[in-house]
């Protein structure tokens, strides 16, 4: 899971000890004028998700760097209907995809964020 904090100017995803490790990656820091879109929505069962960097346990964990038909995503979840999907330009990820922690709102983060990015 990951602590979504939304600063000044980027959205920070910091992610747990043994979420770095699983993903072999440490916090994202996504600068607001980099995000073309957030959302909540479940994602979508996948056996492969592409090269990997990282863990890809279906049902348990998916965290890392996956790379898949030229596009580079990061994942980090295990429960698939609380992540928030972030769509990116000029990143090295095309796409990030967290689960967000238990005490955060998924829904209320998107509307947040869209916010700030003028959507």
């Amino acid at each position: 899971m990951a602590r979504i904090e939304l600063e000044p100017d980027r959205v920070s995803v910091h992610l747990g000890p043994l979420d770095e490790v699983l993903a072999m990656h440490g916090s994202l820091h996504l600068p607001y004028r980099h995000v073309l879109a957030v959302a909540h929505v479940p994602v979508p069962d996948a056996w492969y998700r592409g090269f990997r960097i990282g863990t890809n346990i279906p049902g348990v964990k998916v965290a890392g760097t996956f790379f898949n038909g030229g596009d580079t995503v990061f994942y980090d979840f295990h429960d698939p209907a609380r992540c928030l999907t972030f769509e990116l330009a000029h990143e090295h990820y095309r796409h990030v995809v967290v689960q967000v922690d238990k005490d955060q709102d998924p829904d209320a983060l998107a509307r947040q964020i869209s916010t700030r990015i003028g959507k």
